[in-house]
């Protein structure tokens, strides 16, 4: 029997230098539960998170509450809302990861995605309120501070659900290795300068793929 314990014990030891072990990144905040509670939750981006958005518009929103949204969270009390606008801008949010994602390396990682259906803001073009109800796309990019390399690493497929729905991606650098994720609205094809809303939250740990 203690044979047997110390064989296991050195699998896992030896496991754990030859390529057994996989990589975990965890996000900071990706549930998006800590913001300034001095300050409205309209246009504000949760604390970890940085603004990605076009300069000469509002961030993002932390919802429920903002813009007709009344959804329940997924997990925890709050998420976020973001845009895109019939004048070619959209919303996004980044962060500096604790950890790189390696080039030629692969990656998993869940994110709850989900539209609100009564989102009601004023439109850019016409500065009257109207719904943003088209549908819209997560785009994942990864980029790397030091090179101010960009790569586009998965995107999803049109978000028309009014459910909190779970999707997995698989996140491949193929061009460089990289310190940062950035998660990005996008017009549904189809939809190009459409106003569409995207609800998101719960993000995953970026767990790298056994080799």
């Amino acid at each position: 029997m203690k044979f047997e314990i110390v064989l296991v014990l050195s699998l896992v030891v030896l496991g754990s230098h030859f390529g057994f072990s996989q990589d975990t990144i965890k996000l900071r905040n990706a549930s998006f539960e800590e913001f300034d509670e001095n300050v409205m939750r309209l246009g504000q981006v949760p604390r970890e998170w940085i603004d990605l958005g076009d300069a000469t518009m509002t961030p993002v929103d932390i919802q429920p509450g903002q813009w007709n949204v009344d959804k329940p969270a997924q997990e925890g009390s709050y998420y976020v809302g973001m845009v895109a606008r019939d004048n070619n801008t959209w919303e996004g949010i980044g962060q500096k990861l604790d950890g790189v994602l390696k080039k030629d390396s692969e990656y998993d990682m869940s994110i709850w995605l989900a539209k609100a259906p009564k989102f009601r803001s004023k439109s850019p073009l016409s500065v009257e309120e109207v719904l943003f109800n088209a549908p819209t796309i997560l785009k994942i990019w990864g980029y790397n501070e030091e090179t101010k390399e960009e790569e586009l690493l998965a995107q999803s497929q049109p978000i028309g659900n009014e459910v909190w729905t779970k999707y997995s991606f698989t996140l491949a650098p193929k061009l460089g290795s990289y310190t940062e994720i950035d998660l990005v609205v996008y017009y549904a094809p189809g939809h190009e300068n459409e106003n569409g809303n995207l609800l998101i939250d719960n993000c995953s740990d970026i767990v790298e793929k056994s080799k």
